[in-house]
């Protein structure tokens, strides 16, 4: 795959999900934002930390760097302000990192190992449709945790995404 503009706008739309997902987890209590629920990722803070370490394998496979998380659940940041913020880090990183990439560079296969140990090899453009699929993944475990709280869950889906587009007078998607 070599489309540019696809990938893009998958990873605009994941910016703006994160965003949503954590305007949402800010308005709930501390407590119940790191309290441990029954769910692999144990919290809604472990679950939101996940997605930024994953973002962080998955850029240093496409760069050609190593990582040093040891499990799924590692906890590198402990405040949520400054997890959010690194959160808008990294989607700004990803967004200017597809922006650079050529059609050859989308198309160029990556070799990764994963933490467990489990290596294989996918083009970048799929490593990072895998970062948008994963991120949707996990959003949904947080939206399910929520369920436990009396807070109403993040609605960030894509149909959501292309409405909030429009109502900003915004582009919309790419057909």
């Amino acid at each position: 795959m070599r489309d540019k503009t696809y990938l893009s706008t998958l990873i605009n739309y994941n910016t703006w999900a994160n965003e949503v997902t954590y305007a949402d987890v800010s308005k709930l209590p501390a407590k119940e934002i790191t309290k441990k629920r029954e769910t692999p990722l144990q919290s809604i803070y472990v679950s939101l930390h996940h997605l930024l370490n994953v973002d962080q394998i998955w850029l240093g496979h496409m760069s050609g760097k190593s990582h040093n998380f040891q499990t799924l659940r590692d906890v590198k940041i402990e405040e949520f302000d400054a997890l959010w913020t690194a959160r808008r880090e990294m989607d700004e990183t990803l967004t200017t990192y597809v922006g650079s990439l050529s059609g050859e560079e989308l198309a160029e296969i990556v070799d990764y190992e994963l933490i467990g140990g489990s290596s294989g090899s996918m083009s970048r453009a799929m490593c990072l449709t895998h970062l948008v699929t994963h991120g949707s993944y996990h959003r949904g475990w947080i939206s399910d945790m929520f369920g436990q709280t009396d807070a109403m869950q993040p609605s960030a889906d894509i149909p959501v995404y292309e409405r909030a587009l429009r109502e900003a007078g915004k582009p919309p998607m790419p057909v």
